[in-house]
Order: C-alpha cells, then sequence, then structure tokens
C-alpha cells in the first residue's frame, strides 16, 4: 500500500522534491498550495490549493488523507504555517520534516547594510539611493511609497496589486523563481542598482509554543 506524503508547497524546492517523490510507486504524494498568487507553477502529483482552516483543520486533513508524513516546504516569510504544522502533526501523530534553504551570504565586493524593519531600510535608502531594484514581496511594498525620489525597479512573482502610486517605478513580475538567483532577471535590467530584499532563508525555529500574537 502507498504511503501518503503531504508537502506543504508554494517553493521551488517543495516542487523539486514533489517532482522526485512522485516517480516512486510505493509514495502517493499530495502537494498544497496557499493560493496567493493566480497562476501558480503546478508540482507534480495531486495538488490542493486554499488553507486549511488552522492547526485543527489540518490535523483533520491528515487523518482523512491517512498521511503518513507531511514536509513543511513553505516560503520562509510564510511564518505561521511552520507552526500550524507542528501543531498539526503532533495533534495527529504524524511525522514533520521541515525543508530550509540555505541563507544568503556576502560574496566578493558586496555592501550588505542589515537592518530588522522597513522604516530602517526606508531610512537607508532615503540617505543613499536614487535607484533601486526592489523584492520585498508584492504585500510589503507600503513603507516604499513615501520615497518619491527614489526610482524602483519592484521585483515580483506577479504583479503588485494595487501597485505603488509612485509613477517612478517599473514593476518587473516575470523574475525567475532560483533560490540562488532570486532576482538574476531584473538584476540584468538594472544593471548596478542597489537592491533592498529580505533574506529568503528561513530562520531557525524556535522553541514550542508560539508567541500567542
Amino acid at each position: 500500500m502507498a504511503r501518503t506524503i503531504l508537502i506543504l508547497g508554494g517553493t521551488a524546492e517543495a516542487n523539486a522534491l514533489a517532482a522526485e517523490l512522485a516517480k516512486r510507486p510505493d509514495l502517493r504524494v499530495i502537494s498544497s498550495l496557499a493560493g496567493r498568487t493566480s497562476r501558480p507553477h503546478l508540482p507534480a502529483g495531486e495538488v490542493r490549493v486554499g488553507g486549511f482552516g488552522g492547526p485543527e483543520g489540518l490535523a483533520a486533513t491528515l487523518r482523512a488523507e491517512g498521511v503518513d508524513a507531511v514536509v513543511d516546504g513553505t516560503h520562509p516569510f510564510a511564518a505561521r504555517m511552520g507552526w500550524n504544522a507542528a501543531q498539526a502533526c503532533a495533534a495527529a501523530g504524524v511525522k514533520l520534516l521541515r525543508l530550509d534553504r540555505p541563507a544568503w551570504t556576502p560574496g566578493p565586493g558586496d555592501r550588505w547594510d542589515e537592518v530588522t524593519d522597513w522604516p530602517e531600510a526606508v531610512d537607508i535608502l532615503e540617505r543613499h539611493a536614487t535607484r533601486v531594484l526592489l523584492a520585498v514581496g508584492r504585500q510589503e511594498l507600503e513603507p516604499f511609497a513615501a520615497l518619491a525620489r527614489v526610482w524602483f525597479l519592484i521585483r515580483s512573482v506577479e504583479a503588485p496589486s494595487p501597485c505603488p502610486p509612485s509613477p517612478r517605478r517599473k514593476c518587473c513580475w516575470r523574475a525567475g523563481r532560483s533560490p540562488s538567483r532570486p532576482s538574476a532577471h531584473c538584476c540584468r535590467r538594472a544593471a548596478s542598482t542597489p537592491s533592498c530584499a529580505r533574506t529568503a532563508a528561513a530562520p531557525p525555529m524556535p522553541s514550542w509554543p508560539p508567541p500567542a500574537n
């Protein structure tokens, strides 16, 4: 009897894993996508789209589908899903594996200014930049709208909606999904333009349970 693997996906790594596991006749592979993009790249195997209804709903799905193991391959920015998966798997008695990507590291000639929040990033750009490749996710653009003198090339999986009101911007939403070269297409268009981005790697998981907020 085939064992059932549920992959919480939405990343290139999760898609690659689904493609390999789907080749095995002893495995039934189900990939779950959050549904935040209108035309997602569908992985191999079975695919479901949408939320579970919190950890209780995910635990119920694990039992109903007879899931033997869960692989959390969600994007590092999808912080809450990791907690939900841990809680659901513990409740259902299902094994959980977290699929992490390595953190970005500076290369030769790089200059990095690491910040802890958007106001700090906005302050640095306001003082030091006139053209910026912005790769922070289409839901995090609002803090940068106040930078009227900065021209932005906005990197996004698909067009931001709504797009920032500043006329000094251009959207680039057909960027590659490779985690090792996340903005290669946009960088070629922006030449040596400085970049503002969130590192697309998962931080260490803190101890359970998560904070109440």
